[in-house]
């Protein structure tokens, strides 16, 4: 129901670009803040409540770097780390190796391509703004997010180390230029685990035989009656039998509806901070380093009692239902930049003494180790490091644990 609701709200606000007296009216003019964008005998059109632009013209008006491939029908957009790939009468759009759907396909008209404004804008860090009276479509630039990135230097190497949040939306893009230009900087690129490699078949196997119960029981002989009950009702809502979870493990169990509530919300792991640059250093073939891995983080879960696994799960069934999760404040936190806020967060882990143990206490400290190690090396390279931002602050935290050190840690 709620995917439905959520459906006709989007359809809705799609479609209300269009009415029968809107087909008579003047021509569409579109406007990059207060500069209008000449097209000339380009016109925009519209197709299925969707606006389409004259593709090489719009594109290097937004300072994209433009290239045509005649025998794949093929556009490609490229600007500070961001690729954007559209193909010629397919409902699908390539931005930065992430696969978006589209209402309306590129098409060539009179001899030139033309994409939808809509998905180049927002990817390009631009909300679009409808004047219906005016028939004006406006691009206002989004104010860049702040993140947390802070600088240590030693011996002519570099760290930079940026605390990420591991799900995003759109809105949190663009990031401001200092964060793309350390990035940029850096000779390679250092990740908590490299999720990029998640659909390997190895990694699959791996997760598979650490999330499934190999003992005869199932996740009901683990979990309340109340909270059994519930989780089928979300599965049915979402379109799965009631026991289609049922070998796995509450752990998995809460993840696998931790993920269905961020995407309910509009949040997405694969445009996630880390999945941003991991796609950048693939494209570029920029090394990419491990402070964990998939194997660790997994077992790590694994390793949880049960009576941990069965509140994570509790809490992830109830923030299913809660209209205010709490992530748009996690969003803002970031955004702004608050290290306030983001200190407030790391400590209120800390009531539950094995969750806090096990995500950062435990693994803080290794991971400052091999920083560490990357500031020590006789080579003079630069590192970005990319670690969720809970890792940060706080008594054992990343920033603290390097200062003890007796390393310099400069916010950015």
């Amino acid at each position: 129901m709620r995917k439905l609701s959520a459906l006709l709200l989007a359809l809705a606000l799609l479609f209300s670009f269009v009415s029968p007296t809107q087909a008579e009216g003047k021509a569409l003019s579109v406007w990059i803040g207060d500069e209008q964008v000449q097209l000339g005998s380009l016109q925009p059109i519209m197709e299925k409540g969707t606006t389409l632009v004259p593709a090489k013209l719009v594109l290097q008006k937004l300072n994209f770097q433009v290239a045509w491939d005649q025998k794949s029908k093929t556009i490609t957009g490229k600007k500070d780390g961001l690729v954007l790939l559209f193909q010629v009468d397919q409902l699908g759009a390539t931005v930065n190796d992430t696969q978006q759907e589209l209402l309306a396909a590129p098409k060539i008209v009179k001899g030139t391509a033309y994409i939808p404004l809509r998905t180049v804008s927002e990817a390009a860090g631009y909300e679009i703004i409808w004047n219906k009276e005016q028939r004006t479509i406006t691009l206002q630039v989004r104010e860049p997010s702040q993140g947390f990135l802070w600088k240590v230097e030693k011996a002519g190497n570099t760290v930079y180390l940026l605390g990420s949040i591991h799900i995003a939306n759109k809105a949190m893009y663009p990031l401001r230029p200092e964060i793309q230009k350390a990035y940029d900087l850096s000779d390679y690129l250092v990740v908590e685990a490299d999720i990029t490699q998640m659909n390997n078949e190895e990694v699959q196997k791996l997760v598979l035989d650490l999330s499934v119960y190999k003992d005869q029981t199932t996740l009901k002989d683990h979990i309340s009656a109340d909270a059994y009950k519930k989780l089928g009702e979300i599965l049915k809502e979402n379109g799965l039998e009631a026991n289609a979870l049922d070998t796995y493990k509450p752990w998995s169990v809460s993840s696998s509806i931790d993920y269905l509530s961020s995407s309910h919300s509009g949040y997405d792991a694969g445009i996630g901070i880390d999945a941003h640059f991991l796609e950048q250093s693939i494209t570029s073939k920029k090394p990419i380093l491990e402070l964990e891995s998939i194997e660790y983080q997994l077992q790590m879960f694994d390793r949880f009692s049960d009576k941990l696994q069965e509140e994570m799960l509790a809490a992830s069934i109830a923030n299913y239902y809660t209209e205010d999760s709490g992530i748009d404040d996690l969003t803002e936190m970031w955004a702004t930049g608050n290290e306030e806020q983001l200190l407030k967060l790391t400590e209120s882990t800390s009531s539950n003494e094995e969750l806090n143990k096990a995500l950062l206490t435990d693994r803080n400290a290794p991971m400052v180790d091999k920083i560490t190690g990357y500031l020590n090396e006789s080579a003079s390279k630069s590192y970005f490091v990319v670690v969720g931002a809970a890792h940060m602050l706080g008594e054992n935290g990343i920033v603290p644990l390097l200062e003890k050190k007796g390393f310099t840690v400069t916010r950015q």
